[in-house]
Parts: C-alpha cells; sequence; structure tokens
C-alpha cells in the first residue's frame, strides 16, 4: 500500500508543479504583457536599463522554474541537477537588482499606489522569496520540501504582476494569499495532510500580507521614502 501511495504521489507531483509554473507564468505574462512581453521585452521602452535587467533576470527565473519542473516531471533528474546551478545565481541577483529598482521607481515618483505601501510591500516579497527559495536550496535532497518551496518562494514575487491587473490593493493581497493555498489543497488530497513546509511557508506569506498595510503606516517607511527620494 506504501509503495502504491508513493506511486500515485510521484505521477500527480509530475502534473501539479509542472502545472502551477504554467499558472506563474500565466500571472506574469497577463501581468504585464502590455508593458514588457508584447511590447518586444528587450525592446520594450521602459524607464531605463535598470528595469531592463530586472525584468530579464525575473522572467529568466520563471523559465528556468518551469523548465526544471518539466525536466523532473520527465524523470531527467541529472539535467534538472546540472541546470539547477542557476538557482544558487539568479536569485541573489533578483534580490538587489529587484530592491534597487524598487528604490528607481520611489525615485521617479511614479506609483499608483503610496510609495510606503509599496516599499514595504515589495520588500516583504524580496525577502520571501530568498528565505523560502534559500531553504528550498538547503533541502533539496527532500524532493518534496524542495518543490513546494520552489513554488511557494515563486508565488511570493506574484505582486507586482497581479497589481498590474488594477482591482485594487485588497484584491491584489487576496489573489496573493489564495494562490499558495492551491499547494495546501493538493497536500490534502495526495497526502491526507498539509505537508510540513507548505504549512511553514504559508503561515510566513499570510503573515507578511496580512501586516502589510498597518506596517506601511509606520512613520519609518516614509522617512526611508523621504530618504531615497533625495539620495
Amino acid at each position: 500500500m506504501a509503495t502504491m501511495v508513493s506511486r500515485q504521489t510521484l505521477r500527480s507531483d509530475d502534473i501539479f508543479f509542472p502545472a502551477m509554473t504554467v499558472l506563474i507564468l500565466g500571472i506574469v505574462v497577463t501581468g504585464f504583457a502590455k508593458s514588457y512581453f508584447l511590447a518586444g521585452m528587450f525592446r520594450a521602452k521602459l524607464p531605463n536599463a535598470l528595469v531592463h535587467i530586472h525584468g530579464a533576470l525575473f522572467v529568466s527565473w520563471i523559465f528556468l522554474l518551469l523548465i526544471q519542473a518539466s525536466l523532473v516531471a520527465a524523470h531527467r533528474v541529472k539535467w534538472h541537477m546540472t541546470l539547477g546551478t542557476l538557482g544558487f545565481i539568479l536569485p541573489p541577483l533578483m534580490v538587489v537588482i529587484g530592491a534597487l529598482t524598487l528604490f528607481d521607481s520611489i525615485r521617479r515618483n511614479q506609483l499608483d499606489i503610496p510609495p510606503e505601501l509599496l516599499l514595504i510591500g515589495d520588500l516583504e516579497n524580496l525577502l520571501l522569496f530568498i528565505v523560502l527559495i534559500s531553504w528550498g536550496i538547503l533541502a533539496r535532497r527532500d524532493a518534496s520540501s524542495h518543490k513546494r518551496l520552489m513554488i511557494l518562494g515563486t508565488l511570493a514575487l506574484m505582486g507586482p504582476a497581479i497589481d498590474r491587473w488594477q482591482f485594487g490593493i485588497i484584491v491584489t493581497l487576496g489573489v496573493i494569499l489564495t494562490l499558495p493555498l492551491l499547494v495546501l489543497v493538493y497536500d490534502l488530497w495526495s497526502l491526507r495532510r498539509v505537508h510540513r513546509t507548505t504549512a511553514v511557508a504559508y503561515a510566513m506569506i499570510a503573515a507578511a500580507m496580512l501586516t502589510v498595510i498597518p506596517v506601511s503606516k509606520l512613520a519609518f517607511w516614509h522617512q526611508w521614502v523621504v530618504w531615497i527620494r533625495h539620495t
């Protein structure tokens, strides 16, 4: 019976996790279609070279995630491990360039939401991403934890793409809170329980999203915005 459950889980994993990467790609493409993808990507009229680098890095990560999940589903584990070297390189670059791009956006003062909310929201997203992805890399020998953390860590970055659907901040936060629940529901279906990694990662994401608005109202963030705009 244990062998049958293990094989069923492996087969369902081979469908679910690649499907989640396709969903993530769909969210990113629909969110940035007009300003980036349909505008020709590298030919898009973005504010500066920094934003181009930022876009290229983040899109590269999404495609890497899709390829890696597909390789595992196709049982090309050695190729997956070889290509995984990029998983050590891209995330730190994404966080550094992401933070610089965020500061540049605040400095240009072309925002649809309060700068304090943008600052704390994007910093939380980047922090969640690097923590969960780093955890996933460290847990790469534990396949069940590793694949969940790669997906959940990337889902933590979906805020800017979802925000461009222009349904408002509350809807954006609601979607960000809902997407990781797909992993939780999958756990209940495939494992008959919530995987410990899923529970901890979702708790981190939920805590960040539920506190972002009240935390953004602290005077500290306004002072930081003023500092960024005068540097």
